[in-house]
């Protein structure tokens, strides 16, 4: 039976990060997935994902932006490929709304380099986008890109360079966890190491055994639309933008939002990518549906046609992948409850960009080291104490 020092099951965003920061670190690593990553059957694929680090769902978060921005930079130097690319980063709102606000004051707190837009101003900049006169913008200056699929190849190749073993199209079955190793099962065998960590995206919560409803996975349909040939939506011209704006609601009741985002096209047959944030539907990833359908897509051009007038008329292909959510929106790190040697993962929809640090941080846990980054909001032992408190 082969043994290890840590086995990683799942190999997308947080898996492959983990997997190269611990062979790096001298350990023998096993990485297990279920397909062949890059992939696009769970959340790390889709070409783009934007990176930043006025972080406005909590300036908990805003350390690890930090510490993941070096990281990216460094493991460019490493490894010679262009993962990062800056092109500012808008966030669009009414004033009041928690996007923009929050955006505000994580930039404020930290001193990142930032400007607030009137919808004149924004207009001026940027004709592309169509702000409602009662919306304003919070630009990060210093934010971009990143791409998925290339980093997680150079998490990966660095991994195996450093001596990690990876096992491709392999589906682990169950662990089994005893005093002092676990075991883990595929249809084909049985492998041993000290640690292990699941970080299998939507299968996670089946794996680990959790809750049914503790790790969530949601069904996101992307779109990507033909960029004109002006080069006005192309990066370099664009900036990644997210919007939050104000739904419909009745005298009384608390003021809710539409969330979507697009990001600027790339390459030399540019498309722009565009999806809801929020608002998604629950579905299990075995039977998961990956057509969009026709109202899915009449969705994002109704979007598109109020505030991106230049695109309405372009033609848009479409395709699925999944948020892992948890109960609070905040990612899930650590030991997973009643266990010594297994850790969990799941980042909630909104993890690739800190995938470096979130490899270092994790490596960490998992050899009984303090992270430099105070984690506490993403412990596993959380939704265990709120349920004690009731």
């Amino acid at each position: 039976m082969p043994a290890y020092d840590f086995i990683i099951v799942g190999l997308g965003t947080v898996g492959s990060a983990t997997c190269m920061t611990l062979a790096r670190r001298g350990f023998t690593v096993l990485g297990i997935d279920a397909y062949r990553p890059p992939h696009t059957m769970g959340s790390h694929h889709g070409i783009s994902r934007s990176v930043r680090r006025a972080y406005l769902e909590g300036t908990a978060y805003v350390p690890m932006a930090f510490r993941s921005w070096e990281l990216w930079r460094k493991l460019e130097k490493d490894t010679g490929q262009k993962l990062l690319v800056k092109t500012g980063n808008l966030t669009i709102g009414p004033p009041e709304s928690s996007a923009v606000s929050g955006f505000m004051d994580s930039a404020r707190s930290y001193d990142i380099p930032h400007e607030c837009l009137t919808p004149g101003e924004v207009r001026k900049r940027w004709p592309q986008l169509a702000l409602p006169n009662n919306f304003v913008a919070g630009l990060e200056k210093e934010a971009g890109i990143v791409f998925p699929e290339l980093s997680i190849a150079t998490f990966l190749a660095e991994a195996e360079k450093a001596g990690a073993d990876l096992v491709m199209d392999e589906r682990v079955d169950q662990w089994t966890e005893n005093h002092d190793n676990v075991q883990v099962h595929t249809a084909k065998n049985t492998y041993e190491s000290g640690r292990l960590l699941i970080s299998a995206g939507a299968w996670t919560n089946r794996l680990l055994g959790l809750p049914e409803k503790r790790l969530k996975p949601k069904r996101v349909p992307v779109h990507w639309i033909e960029a004109p040939k002006n080069n006005h939506y192309n990066i370099g011209h664009f900036p990644v933008n997210f919007w939050q704006v104000p739904m419909e609601k009745s005298s009384g009741s608390p003021q809710t939002y539409t969330e979507f985002y697009t990001l600027p096209g790339i390459g030399p047959l540019p498309q722009i990518k565009a999806a809801f944030h929020n608002g998604l539907v629950d579905c299990d990833p075995s039977t998961l549906i990956r057509e969009v359908s026709t109202d899915e897509v009449e969705k994002i051009k109704a979007v598109i046609s109020q505030f991106f007038p230049g695109l309405h008329r372009c033609s848009i292909t479409s395709e699925v992948c999944m948020y892992t959510m948890t109960p609070d929106g905040h990612f899930y790190l650590g030991k997973r409850p009643g266990s010594n040697l297994v850790f969990g993962a799941a980042l909630a929809g909104h993890g690739f960009k800190f995938a470096p640090v979130l490899g270092e941080i994790l490596a960490d846990l998992m050899v009984d080291i303090r992270p430099a980054i105070d984690i506490k909001l993403f412990s596993p032992n959380r939704f265990n104490l709120e349920k004690q408190t009731r």
